[in-house]
């Protein structure tokens, strides 16, 4: 028996067993007015959505049949590696090939960077213009 349940055993109450004799009681009837009380309206969209799921439910079940292995796989890997990095020499061949892959990967990201940060920088001001004109019209 664990801890839990010999402290669960030991804090439920006693409770008596005797015979209880059944008695006639009043009935209660409660009277509601139904004027006075408001009317729920049904949701509104919960049938559209209620369809879109039910025409969903298919690809959505396909999307994790597919993904089951990769993720499987990707498991694998996490134990792998968590095993393969209690030695020295794997962690240092580790540490070589991030650098490697980091110095690979850097003009990629000077060259995205140099693409998308005017787009970055039209939207933060778009945002930022139209923040401030619709302050001013309140």
């Amino acid at each position: 028996m664990t801890a839990l349940a010999k402290i669960l055993v030991e804090e439920e109450p006693v409770v008596a067993t005797a015979k209880v004799a059944r008695t006639a009681t009043a009935k209660l009837y409660v009277v509601a007015n139904k004027a006075a009380a408001p009317a729920e309206a049904p949701e509104k969209g919960n049938a559209l959505k209620n369809i879109v799921l039910f025409f969903a439910a298919p690809f959505i079940g396909l999307a994790y049949i597919i993904a089951f292995p990769f993720v499987g796989l990707a498991a694998l890997a996490v134990l792998a590696g968590r095993i393969a990095a209690r030695y020295e020499a794997v962690r240092a061949t580790a540490a070589v090939l991030k650098h490697v892959a980091l110095a690979v990967a850097a003009p990629l990201f000077g060259l995205a960077y140099i693409v998308l940060f005017p787009f970055i920088g039209l939207a933060a001001l778009a945002w930022m213009g139209g923040r401030a004109a619709f302050r001013g019209a309140r």
